[in-house]
């Protein structure tokens, strides 16, 4: 018989009990070598990585919602209508995009700007396909470990990229663990992946760069996971906005605009499922689908493989992974959105709002005459963004 963990709180499907998911590139000989493996090793790495994650949390309740077998919740998933605005790289030029969609702060779909990238197409049955094909990943990066989670402590919980993929391919977790790595084009072994693409000359002009490497916070990251993962409805840090690019999969997002109370969008009581993005569409998107204040109502769009999402600065949003999806996304701070995220800046990480101004003094004067205007201002005259009436801050 196949060894198991002796643990129970460990336990993931192996392929012989578990329906290996579509997604996975089964004829590739190294996914069938990776497949046919005995389960103990990689359900024993498994197991660790979610008792430091989520410690209190027992076996039991990794599959308590039953979500993975809920076929009333996958229909409903798939009927979420796609509302998303769309534009293409080589039809809308950064001029425009910068005025219709980046100055007003509205959500947009991109076509076109992953097209000469080497991360490349999902890849086929064979897993022939991009650099990051499910397939090349496991051939390239396999042994390298990814971020999947943070313990109590606020310390990285690291997983080998195999033990990671045999997980994903078979998981029937609720909300299963998800790779989202920051740190991805820094290290040594998988810093190749930072060269695998370029981000969309639409945001090219990101004013965080002044900070230097050294002191902005992480803003870029490798993800990866399977169907049910995801990001619980948030609004990104310190104010910026960001652009989302799928390489592989579909991801399902819902988008409101920065003036929706939190307690609309993220309400107190438990949620069947926990604190997770598929409980948050399974329990809270349909009540706002109905709200009364068409304001509450999302902003729904369904991502598919070559798009990438732009999400404006103070957005809330909620994304759950409707299939495998392989994914690389960025935070930064666009000139229309200055005002807002300086403030933020200056309030929470005050050694690199020093370096910035410094930069921005011999770089950008009239940003820097900006920061010394928004200083002198009462708190509540701080509250509004003055980025479309300021000429220091207009885009260019």
């Amino acid at each position: 018989a196949t060894p198991t963990c002796p643990r129970t709180d460990c336990a993931m499907p192996t392929p012989s009990d578990a329906t290996v998911d579509p997604s996975v590139p089964t004829e590739d000989p190294a996914w069938r070598e990776l497949l046919a493996e005995p389960a103990e090793r990689f359900e024993r790495r498994i197991g660790k990585a979610k008792r430091l994650i989520y410690p209190r949390r027992t076996a039991e309740d990794w599959r308590k919602a039953s979500f993975a077998s809920d076929t009333a919740l996958a229909a409903q998933l798939e009927a979420i209508p796609d509302n998303g605005p769309r534009i293409d790289t080589r039809e809308v030029s950064r001029e425009e995009f910068v005025r219709d969609w980046e100055q007003p702060r509205r959500p947009v779909v991109i076509r076109g700007a992953t097209e000469s990238w080497a991360a490349g197409a999902a890849g086929d049955r064979q897993g022939r396909g991009g650099a990051w094909s499910l397939g090349e990943l496991l051939r390239q990066y396999g042994g390298e470990r990814f971020k999947v989670g943070e313990d109590d402590d606020s310390y990285a919980v690291w997983l080998k990229l195999k033990y990671y993929l045999r997980y994903l391919a078979t998981s029937r977790d609720d909300s299963p663990l998800y790779v989202f790595d920051s740190s991805f084009a820094e290290r040594s072994g998988t810093s190749r992946l930072g060269r695998d693409y370029a981000p969309p000359h639409y945001f090219a002009d990101d004013l965080f760069r002044y900070a230097g490497e050294r002191r902005r916070p992480p803003y870029r990251w490798f993800v990866l996971g399977p169907a049910r993962s995801g990001s619980y409805v948030h609004i990104d840090p310190l104010g910026t906005s960001a652009w989302n690019a799928l390489l592989q999969g579909r991801k399902l997002w819902a988008l409101l605009p920065p003036h929706v109370p939190k307690e609309v969008v993220q309400p107190t009581p438990k949620l069947h499922g926990g604190r997770e993005a598929v409980a948050w569409w399974a329990n809270v998107y349909p009540k706002l689908a109905a709200a009364t204040d068409p304001d509450h109502r999302p902003l729904t769009l369904v991502q598919t493989a070559g798009e990438t999402v732009y999400v404006p600065g103070g957005w809330w949003h909620c994304v759950l992974n409707l299939d495998v999806t392989v994914a690389v996304t960025q935070n930064l701070c666009p000139r229309s959105s200055f005002d807002s995220v300086w403030r933020r800046v200056v309030k929470s990480r005050p050694k690199m709002s020093k370096r910035l101004a410094e930069r921005l003094a011999v770089d950008e004067p009239l940003l820097h005459q900006r920061t010394v205007e928004l200083a002198k201002l009462p708190p509540e005259e701080k509250g509004g963004d003055s980025s479309s009436s300021s000429s220091s801050s207009s885009s260019s």
